[in-house]
C-alpha cells in the first residue's frame, strides 16, 4: 500500500489549481497501511442551504424570505438550534434530525457559504467545474475527475476496484479512473451480462490487447469478480443478505440509503476501496420548494444517519463529504420556488477527523453583504474546503 501522496496525480485532479499545497508526503491514518476511505455524495439541482441551513434570526433573511422557505426557531416546524456561532442562531431543517445528532456529538462540520468562485448560475457548467476541481472556465480542463485523481494517489494493489459509484453509472467525478466500477446493488452479486458466456466472451476479445479498451475491459473484470468473491454466501452459493452494522436503517430513505447500503457494504468487504460517491437528485426547487425540501431533507438526513450508524466501527479513518454545484437565490420566486444562486452549504462527518464542529465563514445577508444584491456571497472557495477534508482524512492523527 502507499505511504504517501503522490503529487504528480493530486495536480491533475485541478483542485490544486492553488497546487494542493500540504497534501504531499501526507501520511496515512491507518498503521497497518489502509488507505482512509472518502465518500462524496453530490446533491445534483444546487439544494437551497438557506433554507437547509437558516440563519433563523437574521433581520434581512426574515425580511426578504418567505416565512414556509424558511427553517425559523420556533413554531410548528422548528428547526435544529446548532450554536454553532455567537450571536446568530443557526437552524438546521427539521428533518435534518440525523445530521443534527452528528452535529451534537461533534463530528459534523458544515461551511455555509462555498462555491465556485467564478460566477455561474448553470447547472451544467458548474457541476463540470466542479467534477474537474476547476475554479473558473479559464482554467485548464482536465480529462480526470478531481476525486478519480485522489483515488489513483492512494490506491494500493489490493484485488478490486479503488472507487465505486453506487448506482447505475460512473459519475464525472470519477471519469478517468481505470480501477472504478458503477455498482447500483452488491444483492445478487457482480456478473458480466450473458454470463460467464458473456465473459468468456469479452475476454477472448480482448485478450492480449493493449490498446486503452482492451485494458480496461480485462480490469473491470478482473474488479468485478475480485469483488464479487467477498461477498458472503451460503453452502448453495446463494449470496446472503446485508445485514448493517449498529442498528443501521437504510428502508427509510429509499433509493438513496439503498445505495449507501451497498456503499457500506462494499467499504466493509474490501480494505482496499478508496473511495465512494452517490448522488441524490432534485434540489432544483423552482416550485413547490416547501414540501419538496421537506421530503429530500428527511431523505438526506436518514440515509446519512444510517451510513454513520452502519460504518462506525470500520477499522480505518473515513470522511463522507456532502456538497451541491450552487445555493439558491435569497428571495422566493412567485411559484413557491427559489431560483439558481450562489454559495451554498459544504458538510463533512465521519470518524477518525478532527473537523467535527468547524462552522465556516458566513458572509451575512444584509444587502451590502450580498453578491449582485441577490445572493449568498461566496465566502469560501469550495476548492479550499475540499483540501482542508482531504487533508484532515490524509493525515495520521498524532500519537
Amino acid at each position: 500500500m502507499m505511504a504517501r501522496l503522490g503529487r504528480r496525480a493530486l495536480l491533475r485532479a485541478g483542485l490544486a489549481t492553488a497546487a494542493l499545497p500540504g497534501l504531499r508526503g501526507m501520511a496515512f491514518a491507518d498503521p497497518a497501511g489502509a488507505p482512509p476511505l472518502l465518500v462524496l455524495v453530490f446533491l445534483r439541482g444546487g439544494m437551497d442551504s438557506l433554507h437547509f441551513l437558516s440563519p433563523a434570526d437574521d433581520a434581512g433573511f426574515v425580511e426578504m424570505r418567505a416565512a414556509e422557505l424558511r427553517t425559523r426557531a420556533d413554531g410548528a416546524g422548528a428547526g435544529h438550534r446548532l450554536d454553532a456561532v455567537g450571536g446568530i442562531d443557526f437552524r438546521l431543517h427539521a428533518e435534518a434530525g440525523g445530521l443534527a445528532e452528528i452535529w451534537r456529538d461533534r463530528r459534523l462540520a458544515l461551511w455555509p457559504a462555498a462555491g465556485v468562485p467564478e460566477a455561474t448560475r448553470s447547472h451544467f457548467e458548474a457541476q463540470a467545474l466542479m467534477a474537474g476541481g476547476r475554479g473558473s472556465r479559464q482554467d485548464p480542463r482536465t480529462a480526470q475527475g478531481w476525486l478519480a485523481a485522489w483515488t489513483a494517489a492512494l490506491a494500493g494493489n489490493a484485488p478490486g476496484p479503488a472507487a465505486i459509484a453506487g448506482q447505475g453509472g460512473l459519475t464525472p467525478e470519477l471519469t478517468g479512473l481505470a480501477r472504478a466500477l458503477a455498482v447500483p446493488s452488491l444483492s445478487g452479486g457482480l456478473a458480466l451480462p450473458g454470463g460467464r458466456l458473456g465473459a468468456a466472451a469479452l475476454e477472448a476479445l480482448h485478450a492480449g490487447g493493449q490498446d486503452i479498451v482492451s485494458r480496461a475491459v480485462r480490469g473491470a473484470i478482473d474488479d468485478m469478480r475480485a469483488l464479487d468473491a467477498l461477498l458472503p454466501r451460503d453452502g448453495e452459493g446463494r449470496i446472503a443478505a446485508y445485514r448493517p452494522s449498529n442498528g443501521a436503517a437504510y428502508g427509510p430513505a429509499g433509493a438513496f440509503g439503498a445505495a449507501l447500503a451497498t456503499v457500506a457494504q462494499a467499504a466493509k468487504l474490501h480494505p482496499g476501496l478508496v473511495a465512494a460517491q452517490v448522488d441524490l437528485g432534485g434540489w432544483d426547487t423552482h416550485d413547490g420548494q416547501s414540501w419538496r425540501m421537506t421530503n429530500l431533507v428527511r431523505m438526506l438526513s436518514r440515509g446519512l444517519a444510517a451510513l454513520d450508524a452502519d460504518l462506525a466501527d470500520l477499522p480505518r479513518r473515513w470522511t463522507v463529504l456532502v456538497a451541491s454545484e450552487f445555493g439558491r437565490r435569497l428571495r422566493a420566486n412567485a411559484n413557491g420556488g427559489t431560483d439558481h444562486g450562489r454559495a451554498g452549504t459544504v458538510m463533512a462527518f465521519g470518524r477518525g477527523g478532527s473537523l467535527g464542529g468547524h462552522f465556516g465563514a458566513w458572509p451575512g445577508l444584509s444587502r451590502d453583504a450580498l453578491e449582485d444584491g441577490v445572493d449568498l456571497r461566496v465566502a469560501e472557495d469550495y476548492r479550499a474546503v475540499f483540501r482542508t477534508v482531504m487533508r484532515d482524512l490524509s493525515v495520521r492523527a498524532p500519537a
